[in-house]
């Protein structure tokens, strides 16, 4: 069994197989050998990570053969079309004819009905039985009373030769076109099939028919069947894909079957996964679960049509229903619809997907995806609400909820934090008491991914930024100093806890806090602050506006973890610690008394 391979020099892990020399030339660009790291020391963890890279090559190779596969038979059909070269329809028709005298004759010996007829001499495969004979035999004679009809049968047999393991019929005209092309005895199996489809090609061109529609009614149906049941076509003298009626290769996969080989090609974030699982599970229902082959620009517009009409929180009963049923729903009811940014996520999971269909598997040549463009954003950026100085009062007035899985302890200090230093929730959540750092005298929160050390040691998720600005560093206001801030945190410590909330738990996305949030609206509703638009991440723009105007925009862009380019050229890392402190002390909410919630803050420790 094919295992990891691990470097002598380096310890490194890969995933290492050699490519068959007849595949190279259309491998990777002739290739000798398939080698991707697996970016681990483990060998339990290169395990894990070899599958992924096994399912790509395999693809890969499957991709090869059909290249080789297809650069065949534009070869055979160039040296078929050479050899019959001046050679008329009619005598085409003729070795048609012959052929199914000779199938005939095969089946007719194979039931005793004759003692030794030519046909005996081939391998037809398995012979009908006496009775299906008879009535094949019958049907010839039908279809010859019909002068138009009579290719019909001939054009039957050769997509039952077409549909033999070997082509011993045609075997004959084979030799006869290697001997003529200097090609050596016997052929490859390669060449050897696709000169007898160039031929069977050809033959099935010259016996073409065209019946009448109206008259199709009086056509019996065959007898005998080679398990194909697609209709006759008279094939183009050299289609893109061979016409003929043989079975057919090996089916593109379908766009879900594409994004599980994405989503295992290498490690993703769980959540993206499951959010883009589910969008192109939707892509499937929609259409039928459709080969990235036969998807269409059309196909995906009409997603993105159906996913902004989607109602944006559909319960079971509604999201059992289809899609498109959900649409009219939503419309009927005046229910609110998916935002255009989720719309645009769904696409990006087909854009993506059919991008691996097309780089990594090579089933397909193009991305019709790419064209689709996304849907506008709507005017406002971010709909949420800040806090008005009423409901600021309110929420720290109210009592506290007691609920399973979140302390008061916890609420307390996430609810006292969040409207001075601005952190997102999950940002709180996943805080470790070493994030609680001083420098130069001045405490402060270190929003920061964890070292490289704790990431190899800890088992479970490690702690990463949701942007690259989000990492910063966040003075303690005086408030949380005078609640005593740094007292709980120097508990936790004592505690040896590794969380500042530690009995938080950790979903299989990496977030600590999805307990917490559900709680904490849950605590909004209660108290009358249960408009949509008013969560808890509007304590950001509650603290934000605060500071407006008292602070420039630069520095506040700095605390509040929104810095763009400018920003990072401007000053590095961050600005001062000082001139942090002096900006994180202009907020101020001075329609709240906070003595009463430094004093309960005391007792929080």
């Amino acid at each position: 069994m094919a295992a990891p391979f691990k470097d002598p020099r380096t310890g490194i892990f890969y995933f290492r197989r050699v490519i068959p020399a007849a595949l190279r030339p259309f491998f990777d660009g002739g290739a000798t050998e398939y080698k991707r790291t697996l970016d681990t020391r483990d060998p339990d963890e290169a395990r894990q990570r070899y599958h992924p890279h096994a399912v790509v090559y395999e693809q890969k190779l499957a991709a090869a053969r059909r290249t080789r596969a297809s650069h065949h038979l534009r070869s055979a059909r160039a040296m078929v079309d050479d050899f019959l070269d001046g050679q008329p329809d009619e005598d085409l028709r003729g070795v048609a004819q012959k052929l199914a005298a000779l199938e005939l004759g095969a089946f007719d010996h194979a039931n005793g009905l004759t003692d030794d007829v030519p046909g005996a001499r081939y391998d037809f495969g398995i012979s009908p039985g006496l009775e299906d004979l008879r009535d094949h035999a019958s049907r010839i004679t039908m279809l010859s009373a019909v002068p138009d009809l009579l290719p019909l049968s001939w054009l039957e047999t050769l997509q039952r030769v077409a549909a033999l393991p070997t082509l011993e019929p045609i075997e004959w005209f084979i030799a006869a076109v290697a001997m003529a092309n200097d090609l050596g005895w016997p052929l490859t199996h390669e060449l050897h099939g696709a000169i007898g489809r160039a031929y069977l090609d050809r033959l099935c061109a010259a016996c073409a028919i065209r019946i009448d529609p109206a008259r199709t009614r009086i056509v019996p149906p065959p007898v005998l069947v080679a398990g194909s049941t697609a209709v006759m076509s008279a094939p183009s003298a050299h289609p893109t894909e061979p016409e003929l009626l043989t079975p057919p290769g090996k089916a593109a996969p379908t766009i879900t079957q594409v994004y599980e080989a994405w989503a295992t090609f290498e490690l993703r974030e769980a959540k993206l996964v499951d959010e883009w699982r589910t969008a192109v599970k939707r892509f499937a229902r929609l259409h039928d679960d459709p080969p990235v082959d036969r998807i269409t620009t059309s196909m995906v517009r009409a997603y993105r049509r159906t996913c902004a009409g989607l109602p944006a929180r559909a319960g079971h009963r509604i999201a059992a229903l289809p899609l498109l049923e959900q649409v009219e729903l939503a419309e009927a009811e005046g229910l609110p619809t998916l935002s255009p940014a989720t719309v645009n996520k769904a696409l990006s999971a087909i854009r993506v997907t059919l991008e691996h269909a097309v780089e990594e598997l090579e089933v397909i040549d193009g991305n019709v995806a790419k064209t689709v463009k996304s849907m506008p954003k709507r005017t406002l950026e971010d709909a949420r609400l800040a806090f008005e100085p009423d409901d600021m009062v309110r929420i720290f007035t109210s009592p506290l909820p007691e609920r399973s899985g979140v302390t008061s302890r916890t609420l307390f200090w996430t609810l006292l934090l969040a409207p001075f230093t601005g952190c997102r929730l999950d940002e709180l959540g996943k805080l470790r008491p070493g994030n609680i750092k001083t420098y130069d005298g001045i405490p402060y929160i270190a929003i920061e991914p964890d070292r490289l050390r704790v990431r190899q040691e800890q088992e479970g998720p490690a702690k990463r930024m949701k942007t690259a600005s989000a990492k910063r560093d966040i003075p303690l206001h005086s408030t949380l100093l005078e609640a005593g801030f740094l007292d709980m945190v120097a508990a936790r410590r004592a505690e040896g806890t590794e969380w500042l909330f530690p009995e938080l738990k950790t979903n299989k996305y990496g977030s600590r806090t999805q307990r917490l949030s559900r709680v904490m609206n849950d605590f909004l509703d209660a108290i009358g602050l249960s408009d949509p638009e008013l969560v808890f991440y509007s304590f950001r723009h509650t603290g934000k506006r605060a500071v407006r105007g008292k602070v420039a925009k630069e520095i506040v862009d700095l605390l509040f973890g929104h810095a763009d380019g400018s920003v990072s050229t401007l000053y590095g890392r961050g600005a001062a610690m000082t001139v942090l402190r002096d900006a994180i002390e202009q907020i101020q909410y001075p329609a709240v008394d906070w003595k009463p919630v430094v004093a309960m803050a005391r007792t929080m420790t």
